[in-house]
């Protein structure tokens, strides 16, 4: 969903995103943390999505912006999917690939709204995604209140909303009803049920402000 999201961001605003018109765009990934099976899929399919939708527009695939990097990401060291570790990337990242140099990072994805945030920050240090009028799409999961605020004030592009209130609300109700003796899916009609796997699938949505 979130690879979705990047490749119908990108497709409309492509000159815009752009930045050196060499007609590819550049992208950094902050991956989050290594063996986490959440951190390996988000990183696998955001841009092989996003690669997709662009293939079918029959536009060039991402670029990751540091070609030596053949993994295609960057991690988390200590495992925290932090902001403070997205960040610290970023600013290093920056002092090599900018728009004076015509090597910018023209996308920003990340597998937390944590790295998010921090990814902006760095950014706004940098002059972008400030309010200013220059702005890198930065891309995050979650939907935290932080970002959501970064995405409505434009400094921070889209999210995924993880509903943790439906999923608080399908498990408080399925507490109820062993405490009160009744079936485990007691009336649980209004609920994605997954029969084949017996889960309950609480819908993720794009958040875009």
């Amino acid at each position: 969903m979130q690879g979705e999201m990047i490749g119908e961001y990108v497709l409309s605003h492509y000159d815009e995103i752009d930045l050196n018109g060499d007609g590819e765009i550049s992208y950094i990934l902050f991956k989050g943390e290594e063996g986490n099976n959440e951190a390996i899929y988000r990183t696998k399919y955001s841009v092989e999505e996003a690669d997709k939708m662009l293939s079918e527009a029959g536009k060039p695939a991402l670029k990751f912006y540091d070609a030596s990097n053949t993994n295609g990401y960057l991690v988390d060291k200590n495992g925290q999917w932090s902001a403070a570790a997205a960040n610290e990337y970023m600013v290093t990242a920056l002092t090599s690939y900018s728009e004076a140099s015509n090597n910018m990072i023209e996308l920003v994805i990340c597998n937390n709204d944590g790295m998010a945030e921090g990814a902006v920050s760095a950014l706004s240090g940098a002059g972008y995604n400030n309010g200013s009028g220059k702005s890198i799409p930065v891309f995050g999961v979650d939907a935290t209140a932080a970002a959501i605020n970064l995405i409505k004030s434009g400094n921070m592009a889209g999210t995924i909303k993880q509903d943790a209130d439906g999923m608080a609300s399908a498990i408080a109700k399925l507490a109820s009803n062993v405490t009160e003796g009744k079936d485990l899916m007691a009336d649980t009609d209004d609920l994605n049920i997954d029969e084949d796997v017996a889960k309950i699938r609480i819908p993720y949505s794009k958040y875009l402000g």
